[in-house]
């Protein structure tokens, strides 16, 4: 049983580092999966089975590893040429997916509260700060137990979404697609589309996802929990797809007006008291986001829970709330496919890991410990 607890604890924080704010404000799913109409369906099954098998590498990578920032692993298994690359890679995704969840909460409390945006990015920059300084364990569970919440709400919004359904998928696609096309067009297909999403949320959550893996000393626990993490995340696409789906003439009234935060539309139609515990979960799942992104960053430079790093996470926040104000939504359509096709790269270094660290210990420069 206290294993089965473990898998849990790695498997939610898994989802919650992967799953980000976009997710939750049902963007990311519409942007990636449903504009595509009923062939976006294909795309969340792909996409699902391609977070598994990257959750159980990546998580597994880090607990073999014992990592505690993403730099030494990257360098030992791609090299100086590779290792650099991808360093840099996810140093700039790290910095920009966290400046981007600063400006995605203003722009949550203006939208739901009437808040000034200043003052919603302020409040959670104060709260990433707090978490910051927190012991890594403790930061492990503050962001685990965020997306089984997630997961709770979603279920209301795929049933009120279904239930309220009026006509069939086939008869929506259309105007799903039409809605689609006045999106950025950066992906051609859906394939590509779930294999870019795969791509750019592993570029994003892979710093802290082998941090978490870092954490465990029983490899099964770390693989397995970040498998199931990654079937966790593709279930949260699934809910969220369908419910937008079905409720597209609800979040689109026109094929031009696209509400910017989808899943909320849902809940203020159908169930409006839930509304803001929703507008809640969703600013969770940015402040969980923030947190993974800024806590990789800061810890490639300094050792965390030092007096140091406390200073630099003060001085970094400070930089990445005043940076925030450039914009949320617009970004996703440009920022994260880019980051998803350079993201390959790191995909296939985490497929090569196990085998370049069987190498490593088949000529003793690395001590032998069984990844089976």
């Amino acid at each position: 049983m206290k294993k089965v607890l473990e898998v849990l604890i790695v498997a939610f924080a898994y989802a919650s580092v992967v799953v980000g704010a976009g997710n939750a404000s049902g963007m990311e799913p519409f942007f990636y999966y449903t504009s595509f109409g009923v062939e976006g369906t294909a795309g969340v099954i792909l996409a699902t089975v391609l977070y598994g098998i990257v959750g159980y590498f990546v998580t597994g990578l880090g607990q073999r590893l014992q990592s505690k920032n993403y730099k030494e692993a990257a360098y030992l298994v791609g090299g100086k040429a590779v290792g650099g690359f991808v360093d840099a890679l996810i140093i700039i995704m790290m910095l920009g997916t966290g400046i981007i969840m600063l400006s995605g909460s203003g722009s949550l409390f203006q939208q739901q509260y009437n808040m000034p945006l200043w003052q919603g990015s302020l409040i959670m920059t104060l709260l990433v700060v707090g978490t910051l300084m927190l012991r890594l364990r403790k930061i492990i569970l503050v962001i685990g137990m965020i997306t089984p919440i997630l997961i709770g709400l979603l279920s209301i919004v795929i049933y009120q979404g279904l239930s309220n359904q009026t006509e069939s998928f086939t008869e929506l696609n259309d105007y799903v697609i039409s809605v689609g096309d006045t999106l950025p067009d950066t992906l051609p297909n859906w394939w590509v589309a779930a294999i870019n999403h795969v791509t750019m949320m592993t570029v994003a959550g892979v710093g802290m996802s082998l941090v978490i893996g870092g954490e465990e000393k029983d490899p099964k626990v770390a693989r397995w929990g970040g498998a199931l993490g990654g079937l966790i995340i593709g279930g949260v696409l699934a809910m969220g797809h369908f419910a937008l789906f079905a409720q597209i003439k609800t979040i689109a009234p026109t094929v031009d007006t696209l509400a910017q935060m989808p899943s909320l539309q849902i809940m203020n139609t159908y169930v409006p008291h839930l509304s803001g515990l929703l507008t809640l979960v969703a600013l969770a799942m940015i402040y969980s986001t923030a947190v993974s992104m800024f806590y990789v960053f800061i810890s490639r430079y300094v050792p965390m829970e030092t007096p140091k790093s406390r200073w630099i996470v003060l001085g970094v926040l400070t930089m990445g709330y005043g940076i925030s104000f450039v914009g949320f939504i617009q970004l996703m359509g440009y920022f994260y496919p880019i980051a998803g096709y350079v993201g390959i790269v790191l995909i296939a270094l985490i497929f090569y890991g196990p085998f370049k660290i069987k190498k490593l210990e088949g000529i003793g420069l690395l001590a032998k410990v069984s990844y089976n």
